[in-house]
């Protein structure tokens, strides 16, 4: 499995670290994480990593979309998606990926031979059935990171980028700007004891808009099960490697 593996395994193993939340209620209260006091009428600042949730800020998948009707979509979304968090008092700031890190480029290359073959299953459906492809199918276009990039700077919705380390520089950020959590899906950050981790792939916006939910990793509780301390995740991390395929969270812990 690897470092790579380990968030589907609290997705799969760990039902009691897996909670739904709404992001207005949490906005509503004082507590942070670690027990921390938020100052009254102060907004929950959020963390979002975009290369994990740009398909939920892209508004998730729309047969529509195949005539070509992305970009209205998109903005009716993201405005939809910024009044939420106005009306909610939640502050986000979305961080881009702009680093070229030579030490994932095996993962990109991966990620876009897996691409490549979804779209010619894409292209072989539509072909055979004339029909819309299966939504688990759905591809992004190329240039969607940056249409939300200028969509959420419309949005008044802050933006950055990262430069060297992608991940690195994501955790410093959250950690160092008095940010409340982080909106993502990675491993490297469900081993890095993050105060507040939620979903990214989790993250929904109700039809009326006023609802903001996704779901919270709780990882004393996923510690728990693996008979861990919390603060060892970063041993435990190194003990799975990246490139460790057969072992299981399970037989690490025993």
């Amino acid at each position: 499995m690897g470092v790579q593996g380990f968030q589907e395994y609290i997705e799969k193993h760990c039902p009691t670290a897996v909670v739904p939340v709404e992001l207005q209620k949490l906005a509503r209260g004082s507590l942070v994480g670690g027990g921390r006091q938020r100052p009254p009428q102060s907004p929950l600042r959020l963390l979002v990593d975009a290369e994990n949730c740009l398909h939920r800020l892209y508004g998730g998948f729309y047969t529509d979309w195949v005539s070509g009707g992305q970009w209205n979509h998109m903005l009716g979304y993201l405005a939809a998606l910024a009044k939420a968090c106005f009306n909610g008092n939640i502050e986000l700031l979305v961080c881009f990926n702009g680093a070229m890190e030579k030490g994932r480029l095996h993962e990109w290359v991966k990620r876009q031979v897996n691409e490549r073959q979804t779209a010619q299953q894409i292209v072989s459906h539509i072909q055979n059935k004339g029909t819309p492809p299966p939504k688990v199918w759905f591809l992004p276009p190329v240039c969607m990171v940056h249409c939300i990039r200028l969509a959420l700077l419309r949005f008044h919705i802050g933006v950055v980028q990262s430069i060297e380390d992608h991940h690195l520089e994501v955790i410093s950020l959250c950690r160092e700007n008095g940010f409340h959590g982080l909106v993502a899906y990675d491993s490297d950050y469900a081993l890095c004891n993050i105060p507040y981790y939620f979903s990214a792939h989790a993250l929904k916006l109700s039809r009326n808009g006023k609802s903001l939910t996704t779901s919270q990793y709780l990882m004393h509780e996923v510690a728990k099960q693996l008979d861990l301390n919390p603060n060892r995740f970063v041993i435990f991390a190194s003990l799975l490697g990246e490139l460790v395929t057969e072992l299981t969270c399970s037989e690490v812990a025993n």
